[in-house]
């Protein structure tokens, strides 16, 4: 019951920290009903809702949060804070049923259908032309400059290269 109460506890920090940036997303709604549930469970022991709606969307719902590179590390805890709560009321992922989204509109999911491609259209090479003032304006080079043995020769700037740069040099 004590270990119960400290998840509780730690979802409600979680929710009053957050609730003014994330309050209009789409997984807060699981996170509000997950804390709810688990001070239900602490008062009642009932765990069949838990089981079967409350933790396998939880799980939904915070695994978008992950992949949202921005606040990964919220999604991280708060996965972590739903493991928690399944390993202490004994939730194992055989006793769930898997939700998914077919199965909450009541559709058949579409798959999509497969695009082949044609291997035998060749491809145009790309040329850009430096012939434009405006193309070539970009260039580092300096004008042509006399040694003193009267040979000519071109100095040049070296551009600094970078990652984007790298990137891209296979283009052209």
């Amino acid at each position: 019951m004590e270990e119960i109460l400290a998840v509780h506890s730690m979802l409600h920090l979680i929710f009053h920290r957050n609730k003014n940036q994330h309050r209009r997303t789409k997984w807060w709604k699981w996170l509000s009903i997950l804390k709810r549930a688990t001070l239900d469970f602490a008062r009642s022991g009932v765990k069949s809702h838990l089981a079967t709606h409350v933790i396998p969307r939880c799980y939904l719902a915070f695994s978008t949060v992950v992949a949202d590179n921005q606040f990964s590390t919220l999604g991280i805890v708060l996965l972590a804070v739903l493991a928690r709560l399944s390993k202490i009321t004994g939730i194992s992922h055989q006793k769930m049923e898997p939700v998914t989204k077919s199965k909450m509109t009541g559709t058949k999911e579409d798959l999509g259908e497969r695009v082949r491609r044609i291997d035998n259209a060749p491809l145009a090479p790309v040329k850009i032309s430096h012939s434009d003032p405006k193309v070539s304006k970009g260039s580092k080079e300096r004008p042509v400059e006399k040694s003193t043995d009267g040979v000519s020769k071109t100095t040049s700037k070296k551009k600094k290269k970078n990652a984007i740069d790298d990137l891209f040099s296979g283009l052209f």
